[in-house]
């Protein structure tokens, strides 16, 4: 089975390895992998699949914030991390260009949270049940536009898997946040399910990760072997 913890110092190690190096523009170079894919099985490192059926996301919260998922050399940690995903409970933009949580609660006048959660009630077997972040008509001519740019919960055998694509993915920098900001969507997908679902409940089975770019810019290339030298 796979964490998040254990992913993440295999993507950083395997850029730094295998990564080729280019340039995003002119202000950017990175080492890049492309055509990235992983099964994070077991994201919060609880070691058995059954412990995800009671697992919730305050239990979730709780071991971020008392720094169960530190690691030594990672940039994000406890109180930091606890924030980032926390984010989700928040559907405004907060005053800047996008948020994820804006993007997926709010942003098109529509709470895609929700109309995924219907979609699963309405026929648990759906391959429907997805949220885009991208929005063509603002997000033509903008710089930053969103990384993550689609989400999809799937149930199969009971069990309810997200995933999720990112256009590009600052592995370093950004990957280890993103896939707790990601859990905790799917497990509050489960949990919300789980409420409203007649007969036997669901069960959280991870997440299902893809990135086109997944890179480690070339400021940050010391600091990541520095995270690889201390988590051997």
């Amino acid at each position: 089975m796979l964490s998040i913890t254990k992913c993440y110092i295999d993507f950083v190690n395997k850029i730094l390895k295998q990564g080729k190096e280019t340039y995003k523009d002119s202000n950017h170079h990175l080492v890049e992998s492309l055509g990235n894919f992983y099964i994070i099985d077991d994201p919060l490192d609880l070691k058995f699949k059954a412990k995800y059926e009671n697992y919730t996301t305050a239990m979730m919260l709780n071991d971020i914030k008392s720094g169960k998922f530190d690691i030594d050399g990672c940039p994000i940690k406890s109180d930091a991390l606890y924030e980032y995903v926390k984010s989700f409970e928040n559907s405004s933009d907060q005053g800047f260009v996008y948020t994820y949580p804006n993007r997926v609660l709010a942003h098109f006048n529509i709470d895609q949270f929700d109309v995924m959660k219907e979609r699963i009630l309405n026929a648990t077997g759906s391959n429907r049940a997805v949220a885009i972040t991208y929005d063509p008509k603002l997000d033509a001519d903008r710089e930053d536009i969103p990384c993550l740019q689609f989400l999809q919960c799937l149930v199969r055998n009971n069990e309810l898997t997200i995933h999720c694509l990112f256009r590009s993915n600052d592995i370093f920098g950004a990957f280890y946040s993103n896939m707790f900001f990601i859990a905790y969507i799917g497990l509050k997908m489960k949990e919300e399910v789980n409420k409203e679902l007649l007969g036997k409940k669901l069960n959280f089975g991870g997440i299902h990760y893809h990135s086109t770019s997944g890179h480690i810019y070339n400021t940050d290339l010391k600091a990541a072997r520095t995270l690889i030298s201390n988590n051997k």
